[in-house]
């Protein structure tokens, strides 16, 4: 099948890995939250550190039901997570990637100064700034999928911190309900119900808890495989480093022979 990137040697083969990385990637959404996910525009969103759905037991007159229910609190705190340390990660990441395609632009309109030159040296300086351009815009491309992934995993935190507070707010929503109803009841059964409830309480909370672990053991696995994604797209990095390195020399070679070579301007000129 043709590609937008077919025929670009080098940057073909590394763009066909990047874009397969990414695509795994984005199905994490899914897997892990059951929300698709989509790598362009992916943003962390900033959660609020105060939010607190087990202040409503307070606010509604129950706050001794916490000592039962506190514990949902745990895994809310543990999604947290820094939203803009994340986000300008991505960016940072992004803005390498840009960088990595204006140089690879520089290279090949370098080789328009040397339309002048032939033989053997001229030859191999083209071939090294060429390949030296594909090199740049492939790790570029792999800067960008790196930031992709980087950018799908914060996703995937907050995402189920947003689920995570939607289940204990439930959960909470009716604790109230009965507990208020306990309350009401706790004269005539001398505080029966009160101690009833309690026990029906934890319970409720405890099944909410265990979902909830089941959800975060999903984030982990998938953290996971984002990082096997990672070091992947890091090996291709690495990989692409030491051939720019390669090229940087034979580049600076053919160069100085051009230097060597190319008419001396006449005086005056």
């Amino acid at each position: 099948m043709t590609t937008a990137t077919s025929g670009a040697g080098i940057f073909d083969t590394y763009s066909g890995l990047v874009d397969s990385v990414v695509s795994d990637s984005e199905s994490e959404g899914e897997k892990v939250v059951g929300v698709s996910i989509a790598a362009a525009g992916a943003v962390v969103d900033t959660v609020g550190a105060m939010v607190d759905p087990l202040g409503a037991l307070l606010n509604a007159g129950v706050g001794w039901l916490l000592e039962h229910v506190s514990f949902l609190r745990e895994p809310l705190d543990a999604l947290l997570g820094n939203p803009d340390a994340i986000n300008a990660n991505v960016d940072q990441l992004k803005q390498a990637a840009a960088e990595m395609r204006t140089l690879a632009d520089e290279h090949r309109q370098d080789l328009a100064t040397i339309g002048d030159w032939n033989g053997e040296a001229a030859d191999a300086y083209r071939s090294s700034l060429t390949q030296a351009a594909e090199e740049l815009e492939s790790l570029g491309k792999t800067i960008d999928g790196t930031a992709a992934v980087a950018g799908i995993s914060g996703m995937l935190v907050t995402t189920l911190r947003g689920i995570v507070f939607g289940l204990i707010s439930s959960v909470i929503s009716e604790l109230i309900r009965d507990a208020l109803i306990a309350a009401a009841s706790a004269v005539v059964t001398f505080g029966g119900s009160i101690a009833a409830f309690c026990g029906v309480g934890a319970a409720r909370a405890a099944a909410t808890a265990s979902k909830i672990a089941s959800k975060i053991s999903k984030l982990l696995e998938g953290f996971g495989r984002q990082g096997g994604r990672i070091a992947k797209l890091a090996e291709s990095m690495e990989k692409l480093t030491k051939g720019l390195d390669r090229f940087s020399q034979a580049g600076g070679l053919a160069m100085g022979a051009y230097d060597a070579a190319k008419p001396m301007p006449a005086e005056g000129a």
